[in-house]
């Protein structure tokens, strides 16, 4: 399997928000880990990743470097789209927003098994005028 591919694919299926299908590429035992946060499991990441999607609903994910090795694959990624619902309590402010995004995903037997993920939720907030 090429991991690289299989990120590029992931993560276009969260884009499109495909949840049943995004499930099936994952263990019912995922491990997410979101910054410094403690590691949450699948149900609670797709609550997060949903909270993005209603404040950006033409969210995605540009892949602008992609990594692999042995059983794990690095992306390198701006998450871009235009702040059109409230997002953390901050109502619409019609910006468009492009932040830096790295992800480090681990797969046993072709599923995600442990998700890392690094948004610069500061300059998120920033582009959408939280201050």
């Amino acid at each position: 399997m090429d991991l690289r591919e299989f990120a590029r694919n992931f993560y276009a299926t969260i884009d499109t928000q495909d949840w049943d299908k995004l499930s099936s590429l994952v263990s019912p035992d995922l491990a997410v880990h979101l910054a410094s946060a403690n590691p949450i499991g699948f149900d609670d990441w797709r609550k997060s990743l949903t909270e993005f999607f209603v404040g950006f609903p033409d969210g995605h994910h540009v892949i602008d470097d992609c990594v692999s090795d042995a059983d794990k694959v690095v992306t390198r990624c701006r998450f871009q789209g235009t702040h059109t619902g409230i997002f953390h309590g901050v109502e619409p402010s019609g910006n468009c927003v492009s932040v830096g995004v790295i992800h480090i995903d681990r797969l046993e037997n072709g599923i995600v098994v442990e998700h890392f993920g690094q948004l610069d939720g500061l300059g998120l907030m920033h582009q959408i005028g939280a201050f």
